[in-house]
């Protein structure tokens, strides 16, 4: 069921809009980690608890970075980053808390009269490898040159199930509704054509691991693509899922380009997320 139901259904005493207030505060978590989103899936398997003291978004002056994400590399014409779960890409709307916002803060501590610019965004519960430039040049050469600059770019995907073909691509077009739901089409309708290839690293009798790699990048297109073969990605809110482990099953593992400025070739990779292996013995140390 959806979080706000379970919270009316064990939290009597309180009204809907009280309730709604304390999620919207981050005063509600689920199985240790707090959620905002009144449509997060629950099951009863999972520990929810209002805290009595809501955590807050840090202020400026207390924050840091590295609570939020790791530094891969840094020279003076880019950052790259392996941003947390739950941490937004970019401001949006009256959140401006977001990775853009807290690089902002450690180039401005460092001395650095420059800021960041975001090359390409995570959505805000999938983890991993991010790419920031610290001007607009450079950021207009890797728009400018994307498919000729980006060599490789992998996720982890967690699903619940296991496609019937160990390697696969998924192609169609993509396109939002007025609520920004991505809607996918398997003929061209208007929309952006996104292509997604995959293949099975580990599975269980329930669940899959699988290497993705995008040959497109649209808004939600993992997730999306995955729902389309009958194997979404765990605990999507948004697509309809579980959540046996606490976070959405989606992680940005690898990112290999070619540097703008000095052409040099970078490649980056981080391990499977620890949550991950919960789900997969055989992953376990």
């Amino acid at each position: 069921m959806q979080l706000l139901e379970y919270l009316l259904e064990n939290y009597k005493s309180l009204s809907r809009n009280k309730l709604k207030t304390l999620l919207t505060k981050g005063a509600v978590s689920v199985d240790g980690t707090v959620r905002t989103r009144h449509d997060f899936p629950v099951t009863e398997e999972n520990h929810v608890e209002i805290i009595r003291h809501a955590p807050s978004v840090p202020n400026r002056a207390d924050r840091n970075m590295l609570h939020f994400a790791t530094i891969e590399y840094e020279d003076q014409w880019l950052i790259v980053v392996n941003k947390k779960t739950g941490v937004l890409s970019v401001p949006t709307g009256h959140h401006g808390f977001c990775m853009k916002t807290l690089l902002d803060e450690y180039l401005e501590r460092k001395g650095e009269r420059r800021t960041a610019h975001i090359v390409h965004r995570l959505d805000k519960d999938t983890s991993g490898l991010m790419l920031f430039a610290k001007s607009r040049q450079v950021q207009e050469a890797f728009t400018e040159n994307w498919h000729d600059i980006i060599r490789d770019r992998r996720y982890y995907a967690v699903t619940r199930g296991i496609p019937r073909q160990g390697n696969g691509t998924i192609r169609s077009w993509l396109y939002d509704d007025a609520k920004g739901y991505v809607h996918s089409a398997p003929t061209d309708n208007g929309g952006k054509l996104a292509v997604t290839h995959y293949a099975i690293v580990h599975t269980t009798p329930r669940h899959a691991l699988l290497d993705v790699k995008l040959e497109t990048g649209r808004k939600n297109q993992i997730r999306v693509h995955l729902q389309d073969i009958g194997c979404p990605v765990i605990g999507d809110a948004k697509y309809g899922c579980d959540n046996p482990i606490g976070r959405l099953g989606l992680h940005a593992y690898r990112l290999a380009f070619t540097h703008p400025v000095t052409h040099k070739e970078m490649n980056f990779e981080t391990p499977i997320p620890q949550a991950f292996k919960k789900l997969f013995p055989e992953l376990q140390p």
